[in-house]
């Protein structure tokens, strides 16, 4: 996944001491130069040999690189770089040499995507003097008095940082929170190389590509990355873990799978809370009477959220009566039954609730069955939606589904033997007084129990 980044930063550090670094820049200036995109307004390299000499090379004037040539030395161990888009909250109407990236400070060098919120406090705070009022040039001072992790950890805002440092020529630290970076080895050329986007290294990021060239990874999130080119150790650290509270929201249709899920969560010791979508589906009022059953069961608390609009879009046969519900098995192994992007729209809305009551987990239902009918229910997808919450809500909630790799008959036995009051769900498409015995969820509902040779407590019409 593409993250939005507003500079670009880039760099190498070299892994074979007898590598072509002529190989090497010819391979970096082409990435560099993608980063244009993300800034049009400087760009500028640091390097440092290893013999713990440095040289820094920045214009105002992109498109010319002879002035990376020119850094670059057969003695260089690591460079970084930057595309500067100038922010206007740092406009000036004259820019100087001063003012571009990366920023130097007692030869500590620092290339920065983002916005440091405190960089005036860290002036005072740490007696820090800059020879430019741009927020990034705080950071080298400050690596250089409190070391790279205390560093990082000081700075509010936002960052992408590549960091390297004249007494460490082999050494290169690669820090974000939920500003990305992504790395690419390139053994063939004896380096490593990152960039703001992955379409910066892969520019046409094919299977081919990506088989053959050495895939694209991104640095996690909220950590600090340290490449060693002498050991070879690459050493990660997290910033900012997910320490859960322990406190879930579970999205909760009154079904068979979201109340296993929900009585999963209690058994974990969980706080819980069930979270139900009204979107006027043919079952809504079993469905809410099932939910308020379920919660009284649990002894927790419920929400009710309204999103009549996404019942209105129609063109689904639970929200449209003119529609027929497809039975039997044909209906349980295709999504004839599917509402527009519908967990998609409840993922959103929960995390949003998430972000503003504090809630450290969002639980769903998903499992393994379903997900072979409906996109939605797949693994891929709720773990790219947990990316998505870990670098775009503030409270970064985890996405767990502890269903999902289990079909029908083994969410049955798990409910039963943690006790999960299934007795009181709902799982039928229609909102008659009993379960229809007929549509897709009531058919896998009913084999899963004949499968384990259990009485199923809900009553069938047929």
């Amino acid at each position: 996944m593409e993250g939005v980044t507003m500079c670009s930063i880039s760099g190498f550090i070299i892994t074979d001491e007898n590598s072509s670094r002529e190989a090497i820049v010819n391979h970096y200036i082409p990435i560099l130069d993608r980063g244009r995109e993300r800034g049009q307004d400087s760009i500028g390299v640091a390097c440092i040999d290893n013999d713990q000499t440095s040289r820094r090379e920045v214009t105002l004037v992109p498109g010319n690189y002879d002035f990376v040539r020119n850094a670059v030395s057969s003695k260089t161990s690591v460079l970084i770089g930057n595309n500067r888009a100038e922010p206007t909250t740092e406009y000036v109407s004259s820019k100087l040499l001063s003012d571009i990236q990366p920023f130097e400070g007692n030869k500590v060098f620092v290339s920065h995507n983002g916005v440091i919120a405190n960089d005036k406090e860290i002036k005072n705070k740490y007696k820090i003097e800059t020879k430019t009022r741009i927020d990034t040039a705080v950071i080298p001072s400050l690596v250089s008095k409190l070391g790279v992790k205390s560093a990082v950890q000081e700075l509010s805002g936002s960052f992408a940082l590549a960091i390297i440092d004249e007494k460490y020529p082999a050494k290169l630290w690669l820090s974000c929170n939920f500003k990305p970076i992504y790395i690419q080895a390139k053994p063939e050329l004896g380096a490593i190389f990152f960039a703001s986007r992955p379409s910066h290294l892969l520019p046409e990021p094919s299977l081919s590509n990506k088989l053959w060239n050495n895939s694209v990874v991104q640095v996690p999130p909220y950590s600090i990355v340290e490449i060693d080119s002498n050991t070879g150790l690459i050493h990660e650290e997290v910033l900012k873990p997910r320490s859960p509270n322990k406190k879930a929201l579970i999205i909760c249709s009154g079904g068979l799978d979201s109340t296993t899920a929900a009585k999963w969560a209690q058994t974990e010791g969980y706080e819980i809370t069930l979270l139900h979508f009204l979107y006027n589906c043919r079952a809504q009022e079993q469905e809410i009477r099932a939910v308020k059953k379920i919660a009284a069961a649990l002894n927790c608390s419920v929400k009710f959220e309204n999103l009549d609009w996404l019942g209105q879009l129609g063109g689904s046969s639970l929200t449209d009566t003119s529609l027929e519900i497809t039975n039997n098995e044909i209906g349980a192994e295709f999504a004839h039954e599917w509402v527009p992007a519908r967990n998609l729209v409840f993922t959103a809305m929960a995390a949003s609730l998430c972000d503003r009551y504090d809630y450290d987990t969002l639980i769903m239902g998903l499992n393994l069955e379903e997900g072979g009918a409906y996109p939605d229910n797949t693994v891929e997808f709720y773990e790219a939606l947990d990316h998505v919450c870990n670098i775009g809500t503030m409270s970064r909630p985890q996405i767990v589904s502890p269903l999902g790799n289990l079909v029908k008959h083994q969410i049955v036995e798990l409910a039963l033997d943690i006790g999960a009051p299934i007795d009181l769900s709902w799982s039928c498409y229609y909102g008659s007084e009993h379960h229809c015995g007929q549509c897709g969820p009531c058919f896998m509902r009913r084999t899963a129990f004949k499968m384990l040779g259990v009485k199923d407590s809900v009553q069938y019409d047929k």
